[in-house]
């Protein structure tokens, strides 16, 4: 077991977690963008009976300026989500960072114990085989 093994699992769930915030704003921001879409495809359908019935204009004219303030409510949010997209973003960059930081020093610390032990091997076979060489020489 290397001895990074809790902070590694600590850090991929802290990156899971970035990750779910950074998809979650990315849907709202698909949502927003589509609500917005809808909204002016709403308003041009509006204008358009407006425009071939007279009567329509009246009502239209209300509707006008209840769509600009919606408009204006969409793209705000819209800006705020893409603030707080960016800022997510930049998060989970830094997490991912992190992990790997702490994933290459486990590497690196299981790669240290490897030479040791090989090192380590390498001094037990010399000493087998200048034991076996002394009892040939001391034999012959």
């Amino acid at each position: 077991m290397t001895p990074f093994r809790s902070q590694i699992r600590l850090q991929k769930f802290q990156l899971d977690e970035v990750q779910r915030q950074v998809a979650d704003l990315d849907r709202l921001a698909a949502r927003l963008q589509a609500d917005l879409a809808q909204l002016d495809a709403e308003a041009a359908a509006e204008q358009a009976v407006a425009q071939t019935n007279p009567d329509a204009g009246f009502a239209y004219a209300a509707y006008a300026a209840n769509w600009v303030e919606r408009r204006r409510k969409l793209i705000d949010s819209i800006s705020d989500v893409e603030g707080e997209l960016t800022q997510a973003r930049d998060q989970l960059r830094d997490a991912f960072a992190e992990l790997k930081k702490y994933e290459l020093a486990a590497a690196s610390a299981i790669e240290r114990a490897v030479k040791k032990r090989s090192a380590r091997d390498q001094v037990d076979q010399d000493e087998v085989g200048l034991a076996l060489f002394r009892r040939r020489n001391a034999a012959g």
